[in-house]
C-alpha cells in the first residue's frame, strides 16, 4: 500500500475514535508519522543495510507491534492509540504477508520468514551503491505492477485523507499552520468545559458543530 493510503485510513480512524468519545488529545502528525513507521523502519534496513529479498522484513511482524505497543503505553497509558496506529499497518499490507512472517516467530524462527537472506544469495558482493539503487527500483515497480484491487485500496485511503483536510478547513492557510504546531483537528480540538479551542485567523468562523 502506498504511504498516502496508510496515513489515510490510520489519520481517518483516529479522528473517527477522537469524535466518537476518545477524550485524551490527538496528535494526528504523530498518528500519521507511526502510521508509516514500519515502512520506515523494514525500507531503511532493506535499502541500507540488510541483504534481504524485501522491505518487509521485522517491523512486519506481529511481535514487533506487540512490543512498541507495550513500550508506548509502559510510557504513558495514552499512547496506546499511536501503537495502534503502527499495527493497522500490518492489518491494512496483510495480504501481501505470509503467515511465516506476520507471526514470525511462532511458526518458525527462520530469518527467511521475514525477508533476511544470506548476503551471497542476495548480492553476491554487489557494491553498496548499486544495490541501494536497486533495491529502490525494485520498489517503484511493486507500486507500478500493483494490481487493482490494491490501487482500489490506496485510493481510498487517500480520499479519506482529502475528507479530513477538507472537513476541518485545512486549504485554509491560518488553519493549516495552527494544524502543524500542535496536530489538533480544529473540529475536534476542545478546552476545559467543552469549549472549542479558538484557532488563529478564525475567531468568527462558524465550528463543524453549528453547520
Amino acid at each position: 500500500m502506498l504511504l498516502l493510503g496508510h496515513v489515510g485510513y490510520t489519520v481517518g480512524g483516529g479522528w473517527a475514535a477522537r469524535r466518537l468519545g476518545v477524550r485524551k488529545p490527538v496528535d494526528f502528525r504523530l498518528l500519521a508519522f507511526m502510521a508509516i513507521l514500519p515502512d520506515i523502519i523494514d525500507r531503511s534496513l532493506f535499502l541500507l543495510v540488510l541483504d534481504a529479498s524485501s522491505g518487509h522484513l521485522i517491523a512486519h511482524t506481529l511481535l514487533f507491534q506487540l512490543l512498541l505497543l507495550a513500550v508506548l503505553v509502559a510510557v504513558r497509558r495514552e499512547f496506546w492509540i499511536y501503537g495502534v496506529a503502527s499495527m493497522l499497518h500490518l492489518v491494512l499490507d496483510m495480504e501481501g504477508l505470509s503467515a511465516e512472517q506476520a507471526f514470525w516467530p511462532l511458526l518458525g524462527s527462520d530469518l527467511a520468514h521475514i525477508g533476511i537472506m544470506d548476503a551471497d544469495i542476495v548480492t553476491a558482493g554487489q557494491p553498496f551503491l548499486e544495490r541501494v539503487w536497486d533495491r529502490l527500483g525494485g520498489e517503484s515497480d511493486n507500486y507500478f505492477d500493483a494490481g487493482a484491487h490494491a490501487l482500489l485500496l490506496d485510493l481510498g485511503g487517500i480520499v479519506m485523507l482529502l475528507v479530513f483536510a477538507g472537513t476541518n478547513r485545512l486549504y485554509q492557510g491560518r488553519r493549516l499552520l495552527s494544524f502543524a504546531r500542535d496536530g489538533r483537528s480544529p473540529s475536534t480540538s476542545r478546552g476545559q468545559g467543552g469549549t472549542r479551542r479558538p484557532v488563529v485567523g478564525d475567531m468568527q468562523s462558524p465550528g463543524l458543530d453549528d453547520l
